[in-house]
C-alpha cells in the first residue's frame, strides 16, 4: 500500500511511530515547548499563528500534542523565538556544546562550572532570560539599582526556603 504524499518531510518518519508511547511523549514535549515559548513572549495562540502564517487551530493542535508541526513551521518558530530547532524539539545541548557556543560568541575559553550552569538554566527558563535581557538593556544607572533589588530579593527568598 502506498502512503499518501504530504508536504511534511517528517511524514514517513513518524507514520510508523504514530501509535507508540514514544511518539505521544514527543508530541507532548514539543507542544509544551511551543506553549512555554509563546507564553514567554506574552503572545496568544492567535498572535503566534499570525506570525507563522498558520491558523490558530493549528497552533492549538501543536500545543495540545495532537499534531507535529511541519518542518518549515519548526524552522520559523526557532527563528521567531530565537532558539535552536534542537531546543524546540527537546534535544538539550551538552555542556561541551554550550561551551563551544560561548567560545564562538565571546572569543573566550574561560568558563567556570557556575557560569555554564547559569547559561544552561537560562536556556531552560526563557521567560526569566527575556526579563534579564530587558534588564541588561537599561541604562547603567537604572540597571544597577534594579540589580541590587533583585539580588537582595533572591537572597532573602533562598534564605527563607532553607
Amino acid at each position: 500500500m502506498f502512503l499518501k504524499r504530504t508536504k511534511n518531510p517528517l511524514f514517513f518518519f513518524y507514520r510508523k511511530k504514530k501509535k507508540g508511547i514514544w511518539w505521544k511523549m514527543m508530541l507532548q514535549h514539543i507542544g509544551e515547548q511551543i506553549r512555554r515559548l509563546r507564553n514567554a513572549h506574552d503572545w496568544t495562540q492567535e498572535q503566534l499563528a499570525q506570525r507563522l502564517n498558520v491558523s490558530r487551530s493549528k497552533v492549538s493542535k501543536w500545543e495540545n500534542g495532537e499534531v507535529l508541526p511541519d518542518l518549515q513551521s519548526i524552522i520559523d518558530m526557532s527563528d521567531l523565538f530565537r532558539v535552536s530547532t534542537d531546543f524546540l524539539l527537546g534535544k538539550h545541548p551538552t555542556d561541551e556544546q554550550l561551551l563551544q557556543e560561548v567560545r564562538l560568541a565571546y572569543g573566550t575559553n574561560d568558563m567556570s562550572d557556575e557560569q555554564l550552569s547559569v547559561i544552561r538554566y537560562m536556556n531552560e527558563q526563557p521567560r526569566l532570560a527575556k526579563r534579564l535581557y530587558a534588564l541588561q538593556a537599561l541604562p547603567t544607572h537604572k540597571r544597577k539599582r534594579l540589580e541590587e533589588i533583585v539580588i537582595k530579593m533572591i537572597d532573602e527568598m533562598i534564605e527563607a526556603l532553607k
